[in-house]
């Protein structure tokens, strides 16, 4: 099974509960994500990132990424002297 997930700022990306750390150099970028019984194999294009164990049984739950949020608005917060 082949799914998509997007890398975050820190340079991870999660997948069945799993977190894969493949390096900051990939932050923000898409990444496919081939699972087997044993292990994850996380692709850029057609290069190998990463090949790591599986230590999850949980079942794939998406197979496809969401969109990126937009920035969140920071609250104001009021002190009444």
């Amino acid at each position: 099974m082949r799914v998509d997930r997007r890398v975050s700022s820190r340079g991870a990306l999660v997948i069945a509960g799993q977190k894969i750390h493949v390096g900051i150099r990939h932050a923000g970028a898409t990444l496919a994500v081939e699972a087997a019984d044993t292990t994850f194999r996380v692709y850029h294009g057609d290069q190998l990132v990463a090949e790591v164990a599986r230590t999850t049984t949980k079942p794939i739950a998406r197979y496809k990424v969401r969109k990126p949020e937009p920035p969140r608005r920071g609250t104001v917060r009021h002190v009444s002297a």
